[in-house]
């Protein structure tokens, strides 16, 4: 009986830690910190985007930082609301719009818009 016992308490701590782990790294490309969240996003528009400046870079990383901080912390205030999440989401989305309007080129966001729109679509939304 003990060592039915002793063997369901290191199963649930297992769960409960495996668990704690996926938690820190979850959501995949869209999880880590909001540095991270930013680097990514600076990474692929500098892949993405042909003749961008380094003054473009430049703002494009401080519109991003400040993006992802606000994506995380709608995250962190809508967590089981789908609803308020979607509805952060939407805003932080369309602040990006606006700001990527005023730093990229009629080409670059040409660029960026149609690249947005086949992601959306092969995400089926």
């Amino acid at each position: 009986m003990k060592k039915l016992l002793v063997v369901s308490i290191v199963l649930m701590a297992s769960v409960a830690f495996a668990s704690a782990q996926q938690g820190q790294g979850q959501r995949g490309q869209f999880g880590g910190t909001p540095e991270e969240m930013a680097k990514r996003m600076d990474d692929r528009l500098a892949e993405l985007l042909t003749g961008l400046t380094t003054d473009q870079k430049a703002k494009l990383k401080v519109v991003n930082l400040d993006l992802a901080k606000q994506q995380a912390a709608a995250r962190q205030n809508n967590q089981g609301n789908m609803d308020g999440m979607r509805a952060a989401s939407q805003k932080i989305e369309a602040t990006r719009e606006a700001k990527y309007k005023e730093i990229l080129t009629a080409a670059q966001l040409k660029q960026y818009t149609d690249d947005r729109n086949q992601r959306q679509q092969r995400r089926g939304q």
